[in-house]
């Protein structure tokens, strides 16, 4: 099985676009002026009194988690979008919030930081729900790059570093990296795609961009998952960051983003917080997309044929995926300013937003390349401006060389269900088989 190249850089040209490049969205807002993120906490209540009363939306709203909401994801994500744009939903232990699925509603809640903050100390039912709440607990630890004042200077430091190593170099890292990983396990004639190759494609690519290469890629992998010891694997690597970002500052590389980052003044373990966000969550989303775009195409009505004849790219595979089986289905981290309305709904300060990543592109298609934006964010703090590139030319590169690689490749049936979560859509596991190679 081959497939037609296409250059994954051209097609995101301008999904990463710099904040000064995007239009801005207008919201009907009622109330005070906005308060700029990493200002005094304005959602703290006056003494006494206490969190606003629930909305009666909510009342009988869809539970965005359960059996049912499991059981099947689809379903629940085409209730709400019949509830409009914007919608009630409730999380675990009924935690009211708004669900957030169409496109215009989404880009405005994602490009707009004055209006919905990424600050969780703006909810107004932060009193009431702790850290350990199940949803909220990965929120609730937030990467300073996305808080305070200094939020938007940290990432596009993070971008101009990333964009130091753009273009072919990066196109031939990844193609040897993910040759390498085949080689591993062409001799087998079976692998686990999951497992043996889309995890780690990525994690090495990154790591070897961040100058981070004599990590081991256990840790990076620990770090990257969401187990009970994840936690402790991100305090370790970060502990590992830290010294390479205190080695660069003492001997520069003209090419390390990490000696970029290192140079500006910050303390080390800032700088070195900046890079683990790059890795961690970098490494996670991409190896999702990997795998979610290999799994469309190994099953019986995915696009494997037209790629393999040429009538489909690898760029335009991993479009699809985004939106028929994207990875991130949905997405807790958005918090409003001040009142205002949104897609007919009234959202209240401090009211906690879901974005629903899936439901948005089942239910629409925008045309040409605007329809990936969503997925990486949108405004002024959506992700520093060469991610989307960089993270299209990692898992193009990761696509297109297991199939040419092993042109019989198929998939082990039955093919593996998607995870059974309203939270992540990416396959766990992989099994293929094909013709062994020496």
């Amino acid at each position: 099985m081959s497939a037609r190249r296409e250059d994954p850089l051209r097609w995101w040209e301008g999904a990463g676009a710099r904040p000064a490049d995007r239009g801005p969205a207008r919201l009907p807002v009622f109330g005070a002026d906005p308060v700029p993120d990493g200002a005094p906490d304005p959602a703290a209540d006056p003494a006494g009194s206490g969190p606003p009363p629930p909305s009666p939306d909510h009342a009988g709203a869809p539970r965005l988690y359960g059996p049912a909401a499991e059981r099947d994801v689809a379903a629940l994500h085409a209730r709400l979008r019949a509830l409009g744009p914007v919608a009630p939903v409730l999380l675990e232990g009924d935690v009211p919030a708004w669900f957030v699925s169409g496109v215009r509603e989404l880009r405005q809640v994602m490009g707009r930081s004055a209006w919905f903050s990424r600050d969780h100390r703006r909810w107004n039912l932060r009193d009431r729900i702790g850290p350990d709440h199940p949803v909220l607990a990965h929120a609730l630890w937030a990467p300073p790059v996305l808080l305070g004042e200094d939020g938007a200077d940290r990432a596009d430091a993070i971008g101009d570093a990333l964009a130091a190593v753009e273009g072919i170099d990066l196109r031939d890292l990844s193609r040897r990296v993910a040759g390498r990983r085949v080689d591993g396990f062409a001799a087998a004639g079976s692998a686990d795609l999951v497992a043996d190759y889309a995890r780690h494609v990525p994690a090495r690519v990154l790591a070897r961009l961040c100058g981070a290469r004599e990590v081991p890629p256990g840790e990076l992998l620990a770090a990257a998952g969401t187990g009970p010891g994840a936690a402790a694997a991100r305090g370790r690597l970060h502990g590992r960051l830290t010294e390479l970002v205190r080695d660069r500052r003492r001997l520069p590389r003209a090419d390390d983003p990490a000696s970029l980052l290192a140079a500006r003044r910050a303390a080390p373990e800032e700088v070195a917080q900046d890079l683990l966000l790059v890795l961690v969550f970098g490494q996670a989303a991409v190896a999702d997309w990997i795998a979610v775009t290999l799994r469309l195409a190994l099953a019986d009505d995915g696009p494997a044929r037209s790629l393999a004849a040429g009538r489909t790219t690898v760029p335009q595979a991993l479009e699809e995926a985004l939106w028929r089986d994207t990875p991130a289905r949905n997405a807790v981290g958005r918090w409003a300013v001040q009142d205002c309305d949104l897609g007919g709904r009234r959202i209240r300060r401090g009211d906690l937003l879901v974005l629903g990543l899936a439901a948005a592109g089942a239910g629409a298609q925008p045309a040409g390349r605007e329809r990936p934006r969503v997925f990486f964010g949108h405004g002024e703090r959506g992700c520093p401006h060469p991610v989307p590139r960089v993270a299209a030319a990692i898992a193009a590169a990761a696509v297109e060389v297991v199939l040419e690689r092993l042109p019989d490749l198929h998939a082990v049936p039955p093919l593996p269900a998607r995870r059974s979560s309203p939270w992540a859509g990416g396959p766990d596991r992989l099994p293929v088989a094909f013709t062994p190679r020496p």
